[in-house]
């Protein structure tokens, strides 16, 4: 999948991102409260529309090509008053319904749909949930499987802090084959390296060298089975250090360690397709983690396509600025500018990066 371009308006919020255009790579920057993360958080909530999500007050629109088609997806939900239930999530799950949808397949109509009908490639379809996406509702059709299968190429490279969990089912989980790991939206990084040293690939041990290489003292990485409640086991991360006779399990294992191993998980599996969201990709880690890791997204062998946002000089630094993606914001209308459109980038790397942090539009965010 690649996301060429995005609208997405929060009707019940205020907040509206518009008209944004993605390379493969992109850098947001600005600064803070511009709206940076509110453009990753709006791939996220369109991403879970597709998945059956319902959402109060949102309009979108997106233009992606996945295998090898050019598609536009638009849509919004019904907008309702706020309650404090609601802002609190502390209810059932709210169900808002889809007023609008259209999807297009290289500019043919595949699905045109409004408050009473939905219609599937010129025929109208049986009475279907109305607070659910076409794309969520017909994904088993032959023409919005694609579709569906491309949306959950979107990975959120942010470190959940979950690690690792009580599995329900551990021989099933552990039957499961490489690529169903690989794509699997329910397993945690750490969950999907567990399965790889239990079924011995190569991967693993990619994975823990390149984890070494960025800690020095580190020597070993392994798991152990610990017990819940006398029935149920599950896997304890633990890492083996130079000159320390002991394991070091996972509650002992630094914020920073457990971010970098993650995110090692993910650029290992990461498949063509795959489009990587990351938010403020230095937070928690050392120079020595930001430098590997950043080389492991831009030098990536693979076809993917990075989104991310940062204020680090780093990196900044090391990605063209013709990937630069200059965030600002007029009341809640979230814009980006490229720097050809602020003149920057008339010589060197490092004066482009002077130039970019000397801009209003860096500095203050205003249009």
């Amino acid at each position: 999948m690649r996301i060429k371009r995005l609208s997405f308006i929060n009707h019940r919020t205020g907040w509206n991102v518009y008209d944004i255009k993605f390379n493969k790579a992109n850098l947001l920057v600005g600064a803070s409260g511009v709206g940076k993360t509110q453009i990753l958080h709006a791939i996220e909530t369109i991403s879970s529309i597709s998945r059956g999500n319902s959402f109060n007050g949102i309009e979108w629109s997106v233009n992606f090509t996945h295998e090898g088609k050019s598609y536009e997806w638009s849509g919004s939900f019904e907008t309702s008053e706020d309650d404090y239930q609601e802002i609190l999530n502390i209810t059932e799950e709210h169900r808002y319904q889809v007023i609008k949808e259209q999807l297009e397949c290289d500019g043919r109509v595949v699905i045109k749909r409004d408050e009473n009908n939905i219609v599937l490639e010129d025929k109208p379809t049986v009475k279907l949930d109305s607070h659910r996406s076409s794309i969520f509702l017909l994904k088993e059709e032959e023409n919005v499987k694609s579709v569906s299968a491309a949306f959950n190429r979107i990975i959120n490279f942010n470190f959940s802090g979950s690690g690792i969990g009580i599995f329900a089912d551990t021989d099933k989980i552990s039957k499961m084959e490489i690529d169903e790991i690989k794509q699997s939206n329910v397993l945690e990084p750490l969950h999907k390296l567990f399965f790889l040293k239990t079924k011995r690939l190569p991967e693993y041990n990619d994975i823990v060298e390149n984890f070494i290489e960025i800690f020095p003292l580190v020597v070993d990485v392994d798991f152990e089975m610990g017990h819940f409640l006398r029935e149920r086991t599950f896997p304890v991360l633990k890492i083996k250090e130079k000159g320390v006779d002991s394991w070091i399990y996972q509650p002992n294992i630094s914020s920073g360690m457990l971010r970098t191993l993650t995110q090692l998980v993910i650029l290992e599996l990461a498949v063509d397709g795959d489009v990587i969201l990351k938010d403020e990709f230095e937070n928690g880690l050392g120079i020595n983690c930001i430098d590997k890791l950043a080389d492991g997204i831009l030098d990536s062998d693979k076809d993917i396509q990075v989104i991310m946002t940062s204020h680090h000089p780093y990196i900044i630094n090391n990605i063209g600025y013709n990937d630069w993606k200059v965030v600002t914001r007029a009341g809640s209308d979230v814009h980006i500018h490229t720097a050809a459109e602020l003149n920057i980038g008339e010589k060197s790397k490092h004066d482009a990066f002077m130039q970019l942090i000397n801009t209003k539009a860096y500095k203050t965010g205003e249009e």
